[in-house]
C-alpha cells in the first residue's frame, strides 16, 4: 500500500477540472527530467528556477575543476534532492491555486485511492 494525497479544485472553477491525486515519495520522473517534470506540470517559475540551478551548479563544478567522480556525485544529489521534494511542491503548487487537500489515503494505485475516497466521502466520513 502507497499513501495518496486527494486534491479537490477550488470552487467556481472551470467545468471539467477532477480531483488530483499525488503519491507521497520519491518521484522519479521528477528525478530524471526535473525541469521538464515541472513544465508538465504547469509550474513554470520551478521548472525556470530548476534548469538555472542546473545550469549554475554545472558552471560552479567546472569552475572548482573537482573530478568526474565527484562531479557525478553532486549531480546525482541534486537531481535526488529534485526527486524527494517534488511531490511536496506540486501539493504547494496546488494549495497556492486555491486547491485544498481534502484527505489522505492509503491504497495500492492513484486510482484506488480515489475510488476509496469517493467510496468514504459518500458514507459521509472522508477519513481513511
Amino acid at each position: 500500500m502507497r499513501i495518496y494525497t486527494i486534491h479537490m479544485p477550488p470552487p467556481f472553477t472551470q467545468r471539467g477540472r477532477e480531483a488530483v491525486v499525488i503519491r507521497e515519495g520519491f518521484n522519479w520522473f521528477a528525478f530524471l527530467l526535473s525541469g521538464l517534470w515541472a513544465f508538465g506540470h504547469r509550474m513554470w517559475l520551478l521548472g525556470i528556477a530548476i534548469f538555472v540551478a542546473t545550469v549554475a551548479v554545472a558552471l560552479g563544478i567546472d569552475a572548482l575543476g573537482v573530478g568526474e567522480i565527484a562531479e557525478t556525485v553532486i549531480t546525482l544529489a541534486v537531481s535526488c534532492y529534485i526527486g524527494a521534494s517534488a511531490n511536496d511542491w506540486r501539493r504547494a503548487h496546488l494549495a497556492r491555486k486555491g486547491w485544498k487537500e481534502v484527505a489522505v489515503i492509503a491504497a495500492a494505485d492513484g486510482d484506488g485511492a480515489l475510488r476509496r475516497y469517493l467510496d468514504f466521502s459518500t458514507l459521509g466520513t472522508a477519513r481513511a
